[in-house]
């Protein structure tokens, strides 16, 4: 994805130094969870009849690291159940670990697989949840941007699941000093303006605190989640590539790119890369 052209920028880029708030996308952005769900939902997969396409074991791409096709086709039913659910509930929604136990009895259910509710439930225990760490490399450059900016956390996954991991030492986020936090309770009930919510919260709160929304600048992997929404509402982003590469994300990106529906002005590597961007824009060591 490195090799790929950068897009046009969703508002002029400010030298990084100029900021002032920078926000962070937690699940997927900094903490590292598809190989986590995977790894829950193995014993689960594994009881599939033959052939199945969520046991074809074909490499995505060359990569060493690579996931297998039925990898990725079994993310995609994780993540059409995810969302499904949190549409249905959204007036009332449940707490994150009753959703990841409810997605767990459908996806038994879709592909006829035999499993009990002691498995559902550990799925979608606190411990499941504290398991999942963050990317290499991640709190240290946390620790170092939250001395440069007023820094947010940003999630649409709630506080119960937050705290748990805030608390957990795979991830040690709750040893950063976050200027805010905000999670899924903060943006409303309307899942489909979900995206854009959380955006618009985060700029709500920061030109509520003095500032103007040019000094705000997002940081996020996710280009339909993170990056489109920030080119709607015309807001600074930088493009964390992360993992994915080893899930086949370059089609993806290339198709964002295409038809302009991204405007990041930075891609990096991860959040370690863009860290060394910042101290090197404000001449630190």
């Amino acid at each position: 994805m490195a090799d790929l052209p950068m897009p046009r920028p969703n508002v002029p880029p400010l030298p990084l130094s100029e900021y002032k708030v920078l926000s962070v996308d937690i699940y997927g952005t900094v903490i590292e969870y598809k190989a986590h769900v995977l790894g829950s939902f193995r014993p689960l997969i594994e009881r599939l009849h033959r052939p199945s396409p969520y046991l074809d074991s074909t490499p995505l791409t060359e990569r060493s690291d690579s996931a297998t096709k039925g990898d990725i086709e079994f993310l995609k039913l994780f993540q059409r159940h995810e969302d499904a659910i949190k549409l249905e509930l959204a007036e009332k929604p449940l707490r994150f670990d009753q959703i990841m136990q409810e997605i767990w009895r459908r996806i038994a259910a879709d592909l006829n697989v035999t499993t009990t509710e002691e498995e559902a439930a550990a799925f979608g225990s606190k411990d499941t949840i504290a398991s999942w760490p963050t990317f290499e490399g991640t709190f240290e450059a946390l620790s170092y941007l939250s001395t440069r900016y007023r820094l947010v956390a940003l999630s649409n996954i709630d506080k119960f699941a937050w705290n748990i991991t805030a608390a957990s030492d795979k991830s040690s986020l709750g040893e950063i000093f976050w200027w805010k936090v905000f999670t899924a309770e903060d943006f409303g009930t309307d899942m489909k303006r979900a995206d854009d919510a959380k955006l618009e919260k985060l700029i709500e709160y920061a030109t509520s605190q003095g500032f103007d929304k040019s000094q705000i600048i997002h940081v996020a992997q996710s280009l339909g989640h993170d990056h489109a929404p920030a080119k709607r509402l015309g807001l600074s982003s930088v493009f964390l590539i992360g993992d994915g590469p080893v899930w086949g994300k370059e089609a993806e990106s290339k198709m964002a790119l295409d038809k302009e529906l991204v405007g990041y002005a930075w891609r990096c590597k991860d959040l370690k890369e863009f860290a060394e961007l910042v101290k090197a824009a404000f001449g630190d060591s």
